[in-house]
């Protein structure tokens, strides 16, 4: 997601502290950190659910998820949910008849190969906020050697 007054999007300061890197005189208000984990929003589905429920304590433990941030990571476990279902559904189909062909005998690709490509971006996109891509965790040594690979909790479960 892009600065919206251009240049690099500001690190959350919690990733700053892991990091090393925080520096009180260049601190912008007070910490946004709540004691408390935050309310899962309504309207997830299940597995989104199950994401929130396994990850956001991890988060919220390291200092990179508060209240304020429920919504974000809230579409953060959705869109993960959803990817995830789309790309068991799609593996069970077999490449193979991930296209169709029209009437006028042009390819193309069935919808939901593209809603999980969608999905895919939206986490993509999210990820860096909360630390969960190698580039935003790199110099994050005590979170890379303490979290698992949060992918795999997740891909070797059955719905």
């Amino acid at each position: 997601m892009s600065n919206p007054r251009g240049g690099r999007p500001r690190k959350p300061e919690a990733l700053k502290k892991l990091q090393g890197t925080a520096r009180p005189d260049r601190r912008r208000g007070k910490s946004m950190n709540a004691k408390r984990m935050p309310k899962r929003p309504t309207g997830l589905s299940e597995q989104a659910v199950r994401i929130w429920k396994s990850l956001g304590p991890k988060l919220h433990e390291l200092g990179l998820l508060a209240e304020i941030d429920a919504s974000t990571f809230a579409i953060y476990c959705q869109a993960f949910g959803d990817w995830l279902q789309l790309t068991r559904y799609l593996n069970r189909l077999g490449p193979l008849k991930w296209y169709s062909t029209t009437e006028n005998g042009y390819r193309q690709t069935i919808p939901e190969l593209q809603v999980r490509d969608r999905a895919f971006q939206v986490l993509h996109k999210l990820s860096t906020r909360f630390g969960l891509d190698p580039s935003s965790r790199a110099g994050l040594g005590v979170v890379a050697e303490r979290s698992p690979d949060f992918a795999e909790e997740f891909l070797f479960k059955p719905l």
